[in-house]
């Protein structure tokens, strides 16, 4: 409907108004989008039970996730609170509580393995940040070479979860394996550049 489509633009300004990220402007968009799509009716109809109708139909006739549920459900509150200006009745669309499960982790010699079977150096220097430092992928992919410091074995992280800089300390064997032979790629691609956009043949692992 065209009229759903204006409200979506207009959800995407309310969302960028907000400083939200890009992430999140994708997820809300979508899935009040596929909100309205199962309603098919004007959005200034809709109300509490319709919200709540389509949560129980991705609870008991999709099947989603938890996660994906509370995504849809966060994405309908704003929809409903922000864009179209509405109040909902929030006791009647509660949020799933995701259960709290313990990660599988790996042993050091499985570590060493995964990442050794890496040829690319660039990759493995990726896989080396993750591991060891406990970096997002997207925070690895904005890492500059003047983010690591392998002397104060540290790395300023910018623009993480939140928007918000911080800075990590990653292990020992982590850094010293990792330091990604950063002399020679300031002298050849600068202080600024990005890690991601290096070819392997820069990066010189340190062994």
């Amino acid at each position: 409907m065209e009229n759903n489509k204006k409200i979506l633009a207009r959800m995407a300004m309310d969302i960028r108004l907000r400083g939200l990220s890009e992430q999140t402007h994708k997820s809300y968009t979508r899935y009040a989008g596929f909100f309205l799509e199962f309603c098919k009716q004007p959005a200034d109809e809709l109300d509490t039970n319709d919200a709540r109708d389509y949560l129980i139909h991705l609870m008991q006739e999709r099947r989603l996730s938890i996660a994906t549920i509370n995504m849809c459900n966060a994405a309908i509150r704003f929809l409903f609170a922000v864009t179209l200006n509405k109040t909902l009745n929030y006791l009647q669309l509660p949020r799933f509580k995701k259960p709290k499960t313990l990660p599988v982790i790996l042993t050091r010699e499985e570590s060493h393995r995964l990442i050794g079977e890496c040829l690319n150096d660039k990759h493995k220097v990726f896989f080396m940040l993750a591991y060891g430092s406990g970096l997002r992928v997207s925070e690895i992919a904005a890492l500059r070479v003047k983010d690591i410091d392998s002397k104060a074995m540290r790395i300023f992280v910018r623009g993480g979860k939140c928007k918000k800089d911080r800075y990590c300390c990653p292990m020992s064997a982590c850094a010293r394996c990792a330091n990604i032979g950063l002399s020679s790629a300031r002298r050849t691609q600068g202080d600024g550049c990005s890690l991601a956009l290096m070819t392997a043949s820069t990066l010189h692992l340190v062994q």
